[in-house]
């Protein structure tokens, strides 16, 4: 985890979100990574505007190979010690501790592949972007700070810088010419077509895809406000229409208008001109009805779900019920409820894993009662996929729910079909 006040983080990997490739940009960097020879290290420099994805590719990578993997926020006040590391005091005697690029050699040999991000690449100091050139074009790196000590790849492993920057911003610092030319390659990542927008928006935030539809079709507007006609200083990336429909989401109607406000209107507003052209817009397209329509309608219609299926009390079902529960409060014994519920109340991917793994039949058979719910039309509907396979539930729909109906099927474990 980040410290306040640091500029280097090693993220763990509880976050769930991964990245979903506009065409084949995913497919294409892990062929071009398996492809190069082990022993070496490895640049690639994503660059595109703000809020398209980059941070989010580099770690997705990571994860696809299970890699450990160092995040790197590129400031000014980087100084060259903080990335490869150095010396504490320690109650009366001196420490030396290892940087990011100290440790991912490390992990590196140790597992075969790690992974260096270094956001905002092109704001780091120029000195500082020395410290990986030989890394870069030799392989290894010596630690001034340490006696010139010596930490190399070795002929088994491989190391893969992934820097993003935005080339429109050129910030305080200039690239080094030099610096760039040691990355292999410089994919641009732009922002994604409409309906891909929408695709990646609806996945991640959660929301239901006519609400993705309406912010994607409005900040696209706004977007073009800010690309072609210049007459706004900020762009609505796609990372701010998911943040706006994940809360939108998840916090009731009545905030609306707050959230319009709070993070269109006075995030991309920098004068009270900008913010009037703004309002202007989301007025011409009845943003706010559109939506407030659409989010009545969803909770109209899950009401009326809940109400259809309350009582339940066919016989095989609580069998089923009573099966499943005494699994569920297994895991709580073992793992305890800190690991089963999220602070928010939802329920976490790793006991229903956990019940996969360990009574995957009583587990199918307790989300087969899902179906009365319509979620299999949906998840047909979506993914072009049926959820049953050889008369068993898959894994991929019950992944599915977890990642697109979270809130309801944390009703269902705790109110519908209570298993805690």
């Amino acid at each position: 985890m980040k410290r306040e006040g640091e500029n280097i983080s090693n993220l763990s990997s509880e976050n769930q979100i991964e990245y979903i490739q506009q065409k084949d940009e995913f497919d294409y960097l892990k062929c071009l990574i398996d492809s190069v020879d082990n022993g070496t290290c490895v640049g690639i420099l994503l660059h595109g505007p703000p809020g398209t994805g980059k941070t989010l590719l580099a770690i997705s990578l990571a994860k696809c190979y299970d890699a450990s993997y160092y995040i790197i926020d590129g400031s000014p006040d980087l100084d060259r010690r903080d990335i490869e590391g150095n010396w504490e005091l320690l109650k009366g005697e001196t420490k030396f501790n290892y940087g990011p690029l100290t440790m991912a050699i490390k992990d590196a040999n140790e597992s075969g592949i790690s992974f260096i991000i270094i956001n905002e690449i092109n704001a780091i100091r120029e000195n500082e972007q020395i410290s990986l050139n030989s890394l870069l074009s030799e392989s290894h790196i010596n630690l001034i700070s340490k006696g010139f000590e010596k930490h190399e790849i070795n002929p088994e492993s491989k190391l893969i810088i992934l820097g993003t920057m935005n080339k429109g911003v050129t910030g305080i610092n200039k690239l080094q010419e030099a610096f760039e030319d040691r990355f292999i390659i410089c994919p641009e990542i732009n922002y994604p077509s409409k309906n891909k927008e929408i695709e990646i928006v609806s996945k991640i935030s959660g929301c239901n895809g006519k609400v993705a539809e309406i912010v994607v079709d409005t900040a696209r507007q706004i977007r073009k406000q800010a690309i072609q006609d210049f007459s706004l200083t900020k762009i609505f990336s796609t990372r701010l229409i998911v943040n706006f429909c994940m809360l939108i989401s998840k916090m009731p109607p009545l905030f609306l208008k707050n959230n319009i406000e709070n993070v269109i209107i006075n995030k991309l507003g920098n004068t009270p001109e900008e913010k009037k052209s703004i309002a202007m817009i989301l007025d011409g397209k009845m943003f706010e009805s559109k939506i407030r329509e659409e989010l009545h309608e969803k909770k109209q219609h899950n009401k009326l779900i809940m109400e259809e299926n309350l009582e339940i009390t066919d016989e095989n079902t609580n069998k089923i019920i009573f099966q499943t529960k005494k699994y569920f409060q297994d895991y709580i014994d073992k793992y305890g409820i800190k690991n089963t519920f999220r602070y928010n109340g939802f329920v976490m991917w790793k006991v229903l894993h956990w019940m996969w793994m360990h009574n995957r039949k009583t587990f199918q058979q307790y989300i087969k009662l899902t179906e009365m719910f319509n979620l299999p039309h949906q998840y047909k509907k979506e993914t072009g996929k049926t959820h049953i396979y050889n008369g068993d539930i898959t894994l991929s729909y019950i992944r599915w729910i977890y990642q697109n109906n979270l809130e309801f099927l944390t009703k269902i474990i705790k109110e519908i079909f209570p298993i805690m």
